[in-house]
């Protein structure tokens, strides 16, 4: 058996660690390095660390889902569509424009990566409806009516008629592929 120096903190902290009477200082690092409890071989050991690992990840991944799995971002973006939908707000506002700017918020809120890439191919035939500044919109002409995304860098243009919002977040909705019947329902609130 080799001898090797510790400092007194450290000491102390392999000292609090003892589960038995008599467990020796081996014994202590060998279970909080969960290494196994006879000497083995330096290889065999590292080849037992390695599956340990990798039954941890395995553990962790099965019970969180990954960060952009489609299928969890959808989930969470109908979730949030749901919540903005059956709130006193949304369902108490008279104005179609803050129900416009309400349910884009919540689509960018819950997904903004694909919100971002629905912004790029939703356009109309002679204008833009989505840009990251006020003034990029207001160059394409006059009557250009913009306002800023609650929660989100994205501007929209407001000044369209209620079915022209309508298709807009409907568009955005069918870009992020949420259900027909939540897109279906949004649309009977632009009619």
């Amino acid at each position: 058996m080799k001898n090797i120096e510790v400092d007194d903190e450290l000491y102390q902290y392999i000292a609090s660690r003892t589960q038995s009477i008599g467990e020796s200082a081996s014994d202590i690092l060998r279970r909080l390095l969960r290494l196994p409890s006879s000497p083995q071989p330096f290889v065999l050991v590292q080849q037992n660390t390695l599956n340990e690992l990798k039954e941890l990840v395995t553990e962790k991944s099965l019970k969180k889902p990954v960060k952009n799995d489609p299928e969890t971002n959808l989930e969470k973006t109908v979730q949030r569509v749901e919540k903005v939908l059956k709130s006193e707000a949304f369902t108490q506002e008279s104005k179609n424009v803050v129900r416009f700017l309400m349910l884009l918020s919540a689509l960018h809120k819950a997904d903004p990566e694909t919100f971002s890439q629905a912004t790029e191919s939703i356009r109309g035939t002679e204008r833009t409806y989505f840009a990251k500044t006020e003034q990029a919109l207001l160059s394409h002409g006059s009557s250009v009516k913009a306002k800023q995304i609650p929660d989100s860098p994205f501007w929209v243009v407001t000044n369209n008629n209620t079915n022209r919002k309508g298709l807009i977040v409907t568009g955005v909705m069918e870009f992020m592929q949420l259900p027909k019947h939540l897109i279906e329902r949004v649309k009977m609130l632009f009619v």
